[in-house]
């Protein structure tokens, strides 16, 4: 086997800057910013793949959510591969299963082709790839090129989810969305290339570990983790904590209406299901057995508050793209692509933060703690701006300040996995790295569904309460309003023409109609506003949470010559 200190110094002195060392970076970064495309692109192409397809709204959800649930249930697994055959290997494996799910997306003539390539070999090789990304990266470089590799890395993150809806807006509306897949395909392919070829990342150290493969923590970690975004994706159709309507599962009521949400109780039953895979994880390693994670290096401060940080940081994300969208689609019928425009001021800043960030940690002049904490402190200020900027009377412009002050902390808070990785040791790289994406990936995963839930249920009852005290409604249009309102709110707002075309579908007009339409706007601002405030109190409790982050990390330990 070649020796893995010669193989790690030929890329740390690459890290100088020399072709090589670029090479892995870019890929690195490229690859990263085209999985987090992918979570986005296609949200704003659903209806273009209903319609492609022959399929319903519903089925094209259940893909995007099988997505999630795959990548969630197997990040620790992938990580875990990982520190046993190779974070190279696996990141090859990933990528290449990746761009095979990616093509037989872009080439299925149904849905449940789609269902194979997208949720299911496009998730396997996301939960492989994700965690070898942050590896390889930690592995490769040391010191300051350590802290540009990981920023750059993080901000390619955010660039590729805030872009996601701009570029995928552009190609399905000018050509198809199966260009995307087919662009991910031939770019994935590349990336490959490129990684096989490059012979100073084939000596990365890599320990393989004969003993057998802890089948019992895969299942587990899958489940808990499985169990938790499964809760998640349901809070916006029954709500966060009690639930809206019965939950029937094979046509027999499971939940009541009026008792706990289903997010409520996957969500319990996820945490329980994790609190016995630590408890099997620590076990294993008291027997001397060779675990899928270990739990203990969650002892250190800065790995366990940083993951925690992580998962604030990627909720909030999500969160503010998400509703964004929601208010310039049904406020203005911005299409997909003015819809994402308008996150621009958002994405620029991001990536102008995470360099200003990465350099000013380079070259010694701050520490990561402040700028994160600073950066949640601008997420919160930015969140504020947005919120006040929900106006009806307005436009998409006003929401740009709010957006670029918001991504200028996005940007700085992309020193976080810096700082997790940092905290690892040579032996905890792949630990870390496999717990820090699940944090994050849960963070995202929860807020969309969070913000999701929080503008339905303010919605839903300034509605509620709207239509009640209204003097323009007669008792039948009040109760007939009211009963939609209960049972027809879906995942996320509708504009007023839609409202007016459904009442003239029903033959209410007139006055009636105007009131109903007032209504809805009051309530669509009031639960748009509400669920940002709730995106922007959620930094502050971030920034809260940094301050309890080591002001510095110490470095990664080398590794120890061979005797």
């Amino acid at each position: 086997m070649t020796d893995p200190e010669a193989g790690k110094a030929a890329v740390q002195r690459g890290a100088a800057g020399t072709p090589a060392a670029r090479t892995v970076l870019g890929v690195l970064a490229t690859q990263q910013l085209l999985m987090a495309y992918d979570s986005t692109a296609m949200n704003v192409a659903v209806s273009d793949i209903v319609t492609d397809l022959d399929t319903t709204l519903t089925g094209v959800q259940s893909a995007i959510s099988l997505y999630a649930l795959v990548m969630a249930a197997l990040m620790i697994t992938g990580s875990k591969l990982g520190s046993r055959v190779g974070h190279l290997r696996m990141f090859t494996l990933g990528a290449t299963v990746y761009g095979i799910g990616a093509l037989v997306t872009a080439l299925s003539p149904n849905l449940p082709v789609m269902l194979v390539g997208w949720s299911l070999l496009e998730g396997i090789g996301a939960a492989l790839v994700f965690p070898a990304i942050l590896s390889i990266a930690t592995l490769a470089f040391t010191g300051a090129q350590r802290t540009r590799a990981l920023t750059l890395i993080g901000a390619a993150a955010g660039a590729g989810a805030a872009l996601g809806p701009v570029v995928g807006g552009l190609i399905t509306k000018y050509l198809t969305w199966r260009v995307s897949f087919l662009m991910e395909t031939l770019i994935t392919a590349v990336a490959v290339a490129l990684v096989v070829r490059n012979r100073s990342l084939r000596r990365l150290p890599d320990r393989p570990r004969r003993q057998p493969f802890d089948g019992v923590g895969v299942v587990l970690s899958a489940a808990g983790f499985g169990l938790i975004v499964l809760g998640t994706l349901l809070a916006s159709r029954y709500g966060l904590l009690i639930a809206r309507e019965e939950v029937t599962v094979l046509g027999r009521t499971v939940l009541d209406a009026g008792g706990p949400a289903p997010t409520v109780v996957l969500g319990v039953a996820g945490l329980l299901v994790l609190a016995a895979f630590g408890w099997w994880e620590h076990r294993l390693v008291r027997a001397g057995r060779d675990p899928l994670v270990r739990i203990a290096v969650l002892r250190d401060r800065g790995i366990r508050v940083g993951s925690l940080a992580l998962a604030v940081q990627f909720l909030v994300l999500a969160g503010l793209f998400f509703l964004v969208p929601v208010f310039v689609q049904t406020t203005f019928n911005y299409d997909a692509l003015e819809s994402g425009l308008t996150l621009l001021p958002a994405t620029v800043m991001l990536v102008l933060g995470s360099m200003a960030g990465a350099r000013a940690v380079g070259e010694g002049r701050t520490t990561r703690k402040p700028l994160i904490i600073l950066g949640f402190l601008l997420i919160a200020a930015g969140t504020a701006l947005v919120a006040a900027a929900f106006d009806p009377d307005s436009s998409g412009l006003r929401i740009a300040p709010g957006l670029a002050v918001a991504g200028l902390g996005l940007g700085l808070c992309t020193l976080l996995p810096d700082l997790v990785q940092s905290s690892a040791d040579e032996d905890t790289v792949s630990d870390v790295a496999g717990l820090s994406r699940s944090t994050s990936y849960l963070g995202q995963s929860l807020g969309v569904a969070l913000a999701g839930a929080l503008m339905i249920g303010v919605l839903l009852n300034t509605a509620l309460d709207s239509v009640h005290t209204s003097h323009l409604l007669t008792n039948s249009q009040k109760a007939q309003a009211e009963a939609t309102l209960r049972h027809g709110v879906q995942v996320t707002a509708v504009s007023d023409d839609q409202v007016r075309a459904a009442l003239e579908k029903k033959g209410v007009t007139g006055a009636p109609a105007d009131e109903l339409v007032r209504i809805n706007t009051l309530a669509r601002g009031d639960g748009l506003t509400a669920a940002t405030v709730g995106m922007g109190v959620l930094a502050l409790a971030g920034a809260a949470l940094t301050v309890r982050l080591p002001g510095s990390t110490r470095p990664a330990r080398r590794p120890k010559a061979r005797q």
